[in-house]
This record gives structure tokens, sequence and C-alpha cells, in this order.
């Protein structure tokens, strides 16, 4: 009787990364746990934090990326956000006073090459809406909560941001249809 092999041979490049991987993770994990020591023995201000967030992105951006949600919006959407949080962190922690101003930007141009990356193949990338969808209301979010607790006169970024995060979503509806609601259902069913 003669088998088939039904999962296919691991390539040569798979393994070398898996090795890879197994090597490095072991510098990251050191670096992860040392920095958090240094700083609170040398004092200070709390930069270990904002290493340990780019070790993170580090670690999920370029090492070891995502295999389900591997796709050019999600991955680009990621990137964005973990941008803006270590943008925040660097302002909170280190040099406060710019991101206000600096986060609605980086956001605004996420929203805008996500839009492109939506647009421009909108068949294949109505399946991964929901990154983008959530990137949306996440800047809709940020801007109402950053325009009516900051009243300072630099917050033409937020309103930007905001404005532009609606036309967004009201593209995505008027593009998409009766697709968009039922993309949505698809997104967050209960079964």
């Amino acid at each position: 009787m003669k088998l088939d092999i039904t999962y296919p041979a691991v390539e040569r490049r798979r393994l070398q990364r898996k090795k890879f991987l197994h090597i490095v993770r072991w510098p990251v994990l050191f670096a992860a746990l040392i920095c958090p020591v240094v700083n609170l023995v040398t004092g200070g201000a709390a930069w270990s934090i904002i290493v340990l967030m780019a070790l993170y992105m580090l670690w999920t951006l370029v090492l070891s990326p995502d295999l389900v949600e591997y796709n050019r919006i999600s991955q680009f959407i990621k990137t964005i956000v973990c941008t803006c949080i270590l943008l925040t962190l660097i302002d909170v922690f280190l040099a406060p006073g710019w991101a206000i101003e600096v986060v609605p930007i980086v956001c605004f141009t996420g929203l805008a090459v996500a839009g492109i990356l939506f647009f421009t193949d909108l068949e294949r990338q109505k399946q991964n809406m929901l990154p983008m969808l959530l990137l949306i209301l996440f800047a809709i979010a940020g801007s109402v909560i950053g325009l009516s607790l900051w009243h300072e006169e630099s917050r033409w970024a937020l309103a930007v941001m905001g404005v532009f995060a609606v036309c967004l979503l009201f593209a995505c509806m008027v593009s998409l249809g009766s697709e968009f609601l039922r993309e949505l259902k698809r997104r967050f069913h209960t079964k």
C-alpha cells in the first residue's frame, strides 16, 4: 500500500528562519528583562518602557510577523498603531508636549495610505476591512476625545484627522453598499 504525504515538505528557507528566530529570541528577551532593571538602578525617566515598545515592534513587525493577518493593510495598520503608541510613550515619559500634533498627523497619513491600499484593490481587500475600520474608529474617538479635552490653539491636526476618518468611513459605506453591513456581520457574528 502506498501512502500519500498530505503535508508539504518543509522548505529549507523556513527551517533557517526558524533557527534564526530561536537564536534571536534570547537576546531580545535578555534586553527586555535587563532594560527595566537598568532603568530602575540608574533612575531618571522611564526610558525602558520606550525600549520595550521598540523591542515589541521589532519582534512583531520585522522578526516574527503575523501568520493569519499577514496582508498589506493589516500589517501597515499594525505599524501605524504601534508607531502612534511609541510616539505617545516618548511624549509621556521623555519629551512632553509635541505628541498632540504629531500623532494625529501620523494617524492621518496611515488612514490615507490604508484607504489607498483598500480602494485600489477593493474586491480582494474587502475581507481586510476590519483592521481599517478599527483604525477609522480609533481616529474618530481620538479626535473627539482630543478636541474635547485639549483647549490649546493647535488643535487643527485632531480636527483634520477626525474629519478625514469620517469621510473615509462614509466612502467605505458608499463603495461597498449593502456588502458593508454584510462584512460587518461576518466579522462580528455571535455563532
